[in-house]
């Protein structure tokens, strides 16, 4: 019998690696958001080339390295067919992680589920990021109570 893979679980862990980098909370909740409005209207690779020329450099190339070694979870490079960059010099590589892309256009199923998946770790991320920043308001809120 195969083994059922928690999917939502991987969205999930990979939504907190992505949460967890460098920057301001309010960016790393803007670049999630736009980031899933350009997933949702132009597919995967309108993301990459979204996250690729991004402002917030380094929360956008944090986001795409974590969105592209989700697709290396062996469950999920099973499924797809095609395996993702994992050096990080390969995730890193414009040109590397465009051929990857092509590759993965060829089967649609798979370039759909990435789709699907990239789609709920990014809402995630999203809401994550919004919870930090919450939390950072309402600790200042706390520090600035008790200076009073």
């Amino acid at each position: 019998m195969a083994k059922m893979v928690n999917l939502d679980f991987l969205c999930m862990k990979t939504a907190q690696s992505m949460a967890a980098c460098e920057g301001k909370a309010s960016d790393k909740e803007n670049v999630a958001t736009k980031g899933l409005g350009v997933l949702l209207e132009n597919g995967p690779y309108g993301l990459m080339l979204f996250l690729e020329t991004n402002a917030k450099e380094k929360i956008a190339k944090h986001y795409m390295k974590e969105l592209i070694n989700i697709c290396n979870d062996d469950h999920i490079a099973d499924y797809i067919e095609v395996r993702a960059p994992s050096n990080p010099k390969d995730i890193k590589d414009f040109k590397k992680v465009t051929e990857w892309f092509k590759e993965l256009a060829k089967n649609l199923d798979g370039y759909l589920f990435v789709k699907g998946l990239w789609q709920q770790t990014l809402t995630y991320a999203r809401y994550h990021a919004k919870a930090l920043d919450n939390k950072d308001k309402t600790d200042e809120t706390v520090t600035e109570e008790a200076i009073e």
